[in-house]
């Protein structure tokens, strides 16, 4: 008698099979799926808001993978039925801003929410900074952000350095962030103190081409409107 064998069964969930029995079961002969899909992220894409990008993300995971982040996470190159969606004429999202909405859920899901976040003016491209870092660097960046009111070029910084290895900025102990249009005002003072440095060699301006002349006093012009909207924007604050 011929020995089989012996055969050895696994109960271990095959997340890419089910990835692609849900795609599958998207790509029906009617499209249908697809098409109500597309439809409720348009309606969903007309607010730029962050709730509004994780419920995107969220309902692509629920449509397309069952709920499943890890089958989305596992998808390989046989994600079809996602590059469908994110080719679509009629969806209007670019196919980055689909990507990086199903990331902002990812986010969502594993921080417990973002609310405390985009409830204190952290808005996508605050959150988009810290997609790949490390959770708990994410939740503490996050928590600096809103505290203290970086820009996203403040919390760019941030995560940059912390991507380079580089030294982080210590946590200003409470002390407000100096207004971006004081440190401009500041510069400026510096430069009209320094008259002779900064703004010696008038006399020069006899000698330019018409030309070159009319091209500084559009630049003049430009700043001098910028003082005056600063202007009244003080003198509205101190009434």
């Amino acid at each position: 008698m011929t020995t089989l064998p012996p055969v050895h069964f696994s109960f271990e969930p095959d997340h890419r099979a089910v990835a692609k029995e849900v795609e599958v079961r998207a790509h029906s002969d009617t499209g249908e799926p697809i098409d109500d899909l597309v439809g409720r992220l348009g309606t969903l894409a007309k607010d730029a808001s962050v709730e509004h990008a994780i419920e995107i993300g969220r309902l692509v995971i629920e449509e397309l993978y069952a709920g499943d982040l890890h089958a989305w996470r596992s998808r390989g190159p046989k994600a079809h039925s996602l590059r469908e969606l994110s080719r679509r004429s009629d969806l209007p999202l670019s196919s980055s801003a689909l990507y990086r909405s199903i990331a902002l859920y990812e986010l969502s899901e594993a921080l417990g929410g973002v609310q405390a976040w985009s409830g204190k003016g952290l808005g996508i491209s605050h959150m988009r900074l810290v997609l790949g870092l490390p959770r708990e660097a994410q939740r503490e960046l996050l928590d600096r952000a809103a505290k203290e009111r970086w820009t996203v070029a403040e919390l760019e910084r941030e995560t940059v350095a912390i991507r380079s290895g580089q030294p982080r900025r210590r946590a200003r102990g409470g002390r407000p962030r100096l207004p971006r249009f004081v440190k401009s005002l500041n510069r400026m003072r510096k430069c009209a103190d320094a008259t002779d440095d900064f703004f010696g060699d008038v006399e020069a301006a006899g000698e330019m081409e018409p030309e070159r002349v009319a091209e500084l006093r559009e630049q003049l012009a430009h700043i001098r409107s910028c003082c005056e909207e600063l202007e009244r924007r003080l003198a509205s604050a101190s009434v």
